[in-house]
């Protein structure tokens, strides 16, 4: 089992928290804690911050009541290698910024084909040329939302090889 669920942090109890809520044995891959921690974890469904019914690791929509680590989350690994060409062997901090991004939604064409080029500044650039990005920034510069676009933006930036 991962470190991560090992010791005693708040993400290693919300990590185990899905993990017990869902039955989930399975060895867990970075993407996973990844998302878990940018998501956070519901057991119940509730209203996100714009209202939509939500659940789990941030499961709206087709993904309500579908298992996040065998059903969710390789979907979404999928994505993340059908957007971006190179995904699969990008460094593990660029991958979870491609998949954050795909999870979201806020993934764009134009971004992944830079991605895809290895034009890692232009992507990030890219990326954060976003209306809910600029709409959500302009009114909070501390929404969860904007920090997590710009963790993912620096991740793309350095192509995932800062740490």
């Amino acid at each position: 089992m991962s470190e991560c669920v090992m010791d005693n942090t708040p993400l290693a109890r919300r990590v185990k928290a899905a993990m017990d809520h869902y039955g989930y044995t399975g060895p867990l891959e970075s993407g996973m804690i990844h998302l878990i921690d940018e998501e956070g974890f519901v057991p119940t469904t509730y209203k996100d911050d714009v209202g939509v019914d939500t659940e789990g690791v941030g499961a709206t929509g087709e993904n309500m009541g579908l298992c996040f680590f065998t059903e969710i989350y390789p979907k979404y690994v999928q994505r993340s290698a059908r957007a971006v060409e190179g995904y699969k062997d990008m460094p593990q901090e660029l991958q979870n910024a491609v998949l954050s991004a795909v999870y979201r939604g806020d993934l764009g064409p134009k971004t992944a084909a830079l991605l895809s080029k290895g034009r890692y500044e232009a992507a990030a650039e890219e990326y954060l040329n976003h209306a809910e990005y600029r709409r959500r920034k302009a009114a909070n510069p501390n929404d969860g939302v904007v920090k997590r676009m710009e963790r993912n933006a620096a991740a793309m930036a350095a192509g995932g090889s800062h740490s």
